[in-house]
């Protein structure tokens, strides 16, 4: 499975009372499975993605749990795959001179 970086500092190093907000990618896990795995983490399931992959929510201290969970491909923090917000579109750019 991969981790990306910040997942490993929030897995090894968490900030208690902090809320991660991470996509996972499935494996070979079941998806009914793995909600039911995130709820009992004390998360939430807040969103189906594209490629098999949900956004969730858990306490810090619940990642590495999380990770520990079989049948997982790939967990990263949103922001790492753009699902956590603006990517831009609407900033404007001022005229070059």
């Amino acid at each position: 499975m991969y981790l990306s970086h910040p997942v490993r500092r929030m897995r090894d190093d968490p900030i208690p009372g902090e809320t991660a907000t991470l996509v996972v990618e499935l494996g070979d896990r079941d998806a009914e499975d793995f909600r039911g795995a995130v709820g009992d983490l004390g998360g939430t399931v807040e969103a189906e993605l594209p490629f098999d992959s949900y956004r969730v929510a858990l306490p810090e201290e619940a990642v590495s749990a999380l990770c520990d969970l079989n049948g997982l491909a790939v967990v990263e923090t949103v922001d790492a795959v753009g699902y956590g917000g603006d990517a831009g579109e609407d900033v404007e750019q001022g005229d070059p001179e």
